[in-house]
């Protein structure tokens, strides 16, 4: 009789060990299930957010002109001068032309962002300004801006011969 006992009591823990396995993995894949969930919930605002950022409208498109080119040559400057760049556009599209960044591929170059639309037919300026402290020699500086054109972002050039100070 204490076998039976001893086996049925082994039956009857191994039978709730398994049991109690099925309902952890149940809670575990519940988890891991609202975990998913919450991770996506959490993030639809960036992903639309992203996409969003990606995908321009094609009907709020404009043409950007660039009335001195984009790549300018300044020729030459002393070395610790700040040379002032600009790069004159005009909206040759029908839509109001949007700078949202302007942006320069180093510290040495600081360019200024426009602050407002441009109407189609309006001129503006795009502005940068260089410092050549510690730059001798031929520099060839870019500057980069995202607006509502096609494609989105647009790279101005501007080249200058740095004389070393002697």
């Amino acid at each position: 009789m204490k076998k039976i006992l001893i086996v049925l009591a082994a039956a009857i823990t191994i039978a709730s060990c398994n049991e109690a396995d099925k309902t952890a993995d149940t809670a575990t894949s519940a988890t891991a299930t609202t975990t998913t969930e919450a991770t996506s919930n959490a993030n639809p605002t960036s992903t639309a957010t992203a996409t969003e950022q990606k995908t321009v409208d094609p009907a709020s498109l404009t043409m950007i002109e660039w009335l001195d080119g984009p790549d300018r040559d300044f020729g030459k400057m002393k070395e610790g001068d700040n040379l002032d760049v600009s790069f004159r556009f005009k909206n040759t599209g029908s839509k109001p032309l949007v700078i949202s960044k302007v942006w320069a591929q180093c510290g040495c170059t600081i360019p200024e962002t426009p602050q407002k639309p441009y109407a189609p037919g309006e001129t503006g300026v795009i502005k940068a300004s260089f410092n050549s402290a510690g730059k001798p020699g031929i520099n060839t500086k870019e500057v980069y801006l995202t607006a509502n054109t096609n494609p989105e972002t647009t790279t101005l050039k501007f080249h200058v011969e740095v004389k070393a100070k002697s």
